[in-house]
């Protein structure tokens, strides 16, 4: 059941990264935010490696937001996204197993590491879970393309590509904030409030 289940969040995350790069700048920026806190937990508990893996792409996509910046000189397109979206998932995977094997005393032991898991990608997920939703619920193809996604929801208000991507950003440190404020709740009580918040 776990390895089905790994699989599947493998699926949905690099697939949400993919579905959320619609406006330039946006795709890159959740990935640095993303990756920037796994690296440094990985650092806090030894974890050179996959440290080393988030800083290195969180650097590359830094040096890659440069350019693609509105107005973009070059786009991520879904090689790019789909390759953020397939290492944030196994980081977020490392990180749920890591944070298990941590004593309870240690310092950077996190309750309800899988909640915090999705906080930290709740833009991605969320997107994908509310798009599919709603395509749902008007009997249409959860895979058909429309206009649902968050972004093009702001876009439409007249909000700028650098603006929808710092709302967004915001919102994650929000969402991420949030988690580490109500994390010795029940981890079922603790994603409710975060999606509830959500919508």
């Amino acid at each position: 059941f776990s390895v089905i289940m790994s699989l599947v969040v493998i699926l949905l995350i690099t697939n949400s990264f993919n579905l959320i790069d619609g406006v330039d700048g946006l795709a890159a920026t959740i990935g640095i935010y993303s990756l920037f806190f796994f690296g440094i937990w990985f650092y806090q508990i030894e974890l050179y490696q996959y440290s080393l893996l988030s800083f290195s792409l969180t650097g590359s996509l830094l040096a890659f937001l440069i350019y693609n910046a509105t107005p973009a000189r070059i786009f991520m397109g879904d090689t790019g996204s789909l390759l953020i979206g397939l290492i944030c998932s196994l980081l977020s995977i490392k990180f749920i197993e890591a944070n298990r094997s941590l004593a309870n005393d240690s310092l950077f032991k996190i309750f309800s590491g899988p909640v915090l898991a999705i906080s930290i990608l709740i833009v991605p997920i969320f997107d994908t879970t509310q798009v599919f939703l709603r395509r749902s619920l008007k009997m249409k193809s959860p895979f058909k393309a429309d206009r649902n996604h968050i972004h093009h929801l702001l876009k439409d208000l007249n909000f700028s590509a650098m603006q929808i991507c710092f709302i967004l950003a915001l919102s994650s440190l929000i969402t991420l904030l949030l988690s580490l404020f109500i994390r010795r709740l029940s981890p079922e009580l603790n994603i409710l409030i975060i999606f509830t918040l959500c919508f």
